[in-house]
């Protein structure tokens, strides 16, 4: 049974997140829909959530390989030290190095194909890998499966460590190829949820990170250089989808 948070407008109930939209795109036109509402205590924390997978879910390419930067740094100052340690010339060890990082992409790809992305399994898998997990029992063995998330139930104390541990995971495998600092990142998604919500920027004087980071645009980059992140650019690069 899909979850769906809706909000109230002029013109009706309406999708409030992007997954939510894709949710209901999948209702054929007039099926009629069931369900029980409740009020979201919490709106605010829901809104967050979904704007920072939102914005990992656009920089991610799932036939990438996903190698993050900080860990193709890792292997490569692992080789360099190995090199140094036992003598050896530099670069004597690059193609046991490249060699290593193609089975690392294989072994990535295989587990997200290049196939149509979803974003509800871009948030299972996400959610997975930032540990909220229950392991269940299935005809193919013993399999991890997201924990729900009781949004009309959320409070701070609940939130805060699922937020911190689902962003790590974000960061750790997309978002920091293309954002110089986790602040950075951070700063994109409150401004992507801000713009999703029609409202107004925050101001600066709230948000001095949001002021001096630089954001990347996938829309727009052109080879390794940055272009400024804008919701309006993310805007136009998922209308083009």
């Amino acid at each position: 049974m899909a979850e769906l948070a809706l909000i109230r407008t002029a013109n009706g109930l309406v999708p409030a997140t992007e997954a939510d939209r894709e949710a209901v795109q999948k209702w054929r036109a007039g099926q009629v829909i069931h369900g029980k509402f409740t009020k979201m205590r919490n709106a605010k924390f829901h809104g967050k959530f979904f704007a920072m997978l939102d914005l990992a879910w656009e920089y991610w390419e799932p036939k990438g390989g996903l190698v993050p930067r900080q860990e193709m740094r890792g292997i490569h100052g692992l080789a360099r030290f190995l090199e140094q340690a036992t003598g050896r010339e530099p670069g004597m060890l690059q193609a046991g190095v490249d060699a290593y990082v193609a089975k690392l992409e294989r072994d990535r790809a295989e587990r997200f194909p290049a196939v149509d992305k979803s974003r509800e399994a871009f948030r299972e898998w996400v959610t997975i890998e930032a540990g909220h997990f229950e392991l269940v029992y299935t005809p193919e063995g013993v399999k991890k499966r997201a924990k729900s998330i009781s949004w009309a139930s959320m409070d701070d104390t609940a939130f805060e460590p699922l937020y911190r541990d689902v962003f790590n995971a974000c960061w750790r495998l997309v978002l920091s190829a293309h954002f110089e600092t986790e602040a950075d990142a951070m700063a994109a998604a409150d401004q992507l949820g801000t713009f999703a919500r029609g409202l107004s920027p925050r101001s600066s004087a709230t948000a001095p990170e949001a002021r001096n980071a630089q954001f990347a645009c996938p829309a727009f980059a052109t080879g390794t250089r940055r272009q400024p992140f804008s919701p309006t650019c993310h805007a136009a690069r998922r209308g083009s989808a």
